[in-house]
């Protein structure tokens, strides 16, 4: 993977200062001393970021290289930024330029750089009003039939929650799930965690991989798919109102239902922080009831009662994939602190909802 020195001289080579000419006008230099690498992932993609310069003005610019061979995720990544942010400019960062084959086949692609949400403020469940709008309003455009009217855009290479292709990988997952539960139970400190809820999940697998089709019946769109805070950035984010949102990291979009997102965002954190934990009810209440609002605003209603929808997208999203992921996790060895979080929700909610 690239180093500075690489990025450096395929700048020169291929005179990339010509495509920023329009952003910056003329006599545009990447300033060689401030390359910062952001993420390696693997050996299979590098984000990095630039500065570049007219010596009287500079801006941060992201670089995103991909290394041959893609796997499907990169593919729908680079889809959506050059097909999918025609529509959807509002939610994404700017485009500027795409090379397509560097250092045999790599490619490079340069994007607006908006500053991560977290980091510019500390993170308070009220900040939720701020983002929640915009999600909203991304999936509203392309909520069911309105996604028609860009097919053109869309049809040949998104990701389809309900592609036979799909199913099968969810009926992969359920069925490592439950080995991985077996596996579970013979170890003695897991199996403390595991066993008082062994049983029953083994009996709501036997229900998927559809576990509810209200959340199916209840619509889709295009979704970001992986709407984690990390994903999310802001340039004016230590302002009380009226955030520019841009969403990051698209490698996981698909078009699968919208709940999906909101799960993401709200309840996995809720998650994570402990701090929360007690007020974990007002808070989801609160952002479930605010997006059924603001997608009211846009035309759409659920049928199923919100609240209802989060809850059963939660436990969908857990039993066809989550929930494996963790066991496999701690039975590396590692620490997974939603795993508990998981078992116990299954049970409680799945209760509630009448998986058992």
């Amino acid at each position: 993977m690239s180093n500075n020195n690489e990025i450096i001289k395929q700048w020169r080579l291929f005179d990339w200062k010509d495509k920023f000419v329009d952003v910056l006008g003329k006599d545009v230099e990447l300033v060689g001393s401030q390359i910062e690498c952001l993420k390696n992932s693997r050996e299979k993609t590098s984000i990095w970021k630039l500065v570049i310069t007219n010596k009287v003005k500079s801006i941060p610019v992201v670089l995103k290289i991909y290394k041959p061979p893609l796997n499907e995720n990169h593919t729908v990544e680079i889809n959506m930024y050059q097909k999918g942010n025609s529509i959807l400019s509002e939610f994404m960062p700017q485009v500027f330029w795409i090379e397509s084959n560097v250092n045999s086949g790599e490619i490079w692609m340069f994007i607006e750089y908006v500053e991560p949400l977290r980091g510019q403020i500390k993170l308070a469940p009220k900040h939720y009003d701020q983002i929640i709008p915009t999600i909203a309003k991304f999936h509203a455009q392309t909520f069911e039939h309105r996604i028609l009217q860009n097919g053109d855009v869309f049809d040949l290479w998104l990701p389809n929650y309900y592609l036979n292709s799909m199913v099968k990988e969810r009926n992969k997952h359920i069925k490592k799930t439950k080995e991985y539960l077996d596996r579970a139970m013979k170890d003695p400190e897991l199996k403390k965690v595991v066993s008082p809820s062994y049983k029953i999940i083994q009996q709501i697998l036997k229900k998927g991989p559809l576990f509810f089709p209200e959340i199916m019946e209840n619509g889709q769109s295009l979704i970001h798919g992986d709407l984690h805070i990390h994903n999310i950035s802001c340039q004016n984010a230590k302002k009380d109102q009226d955030w520019q949102i841009r969403m990051v990291d698209w490698e996981s979009a698909k078009y699968a239902p919208v709940w999906f997102d909101l799960v993401v965002l709200v309840e996995i954190l809720v998650d994570f922080r402990t701090d929360w934990h007690k007020d974990a009810d007002e808070i989801r209440k609160h952002c479930v009831h605010l997006y059924s609002e603001e997608m009211k605003k846009h035309g759409i209603t659920f049928q199923t009662d919100p609240l209802q929808l989060f809850k059963m997208t939660y436990l969908q999203r857990t039993l066809e994939k989550k929930l494996l992921n963790h066991l496999r996790r701690v039975l590396r060895g590692e620490k997974s602190v939603l795993l508990p979080r998981y078992l116990e929700k299954i049970l409680i909610w799945g209760k509630e909802l009448g998986l058992y």
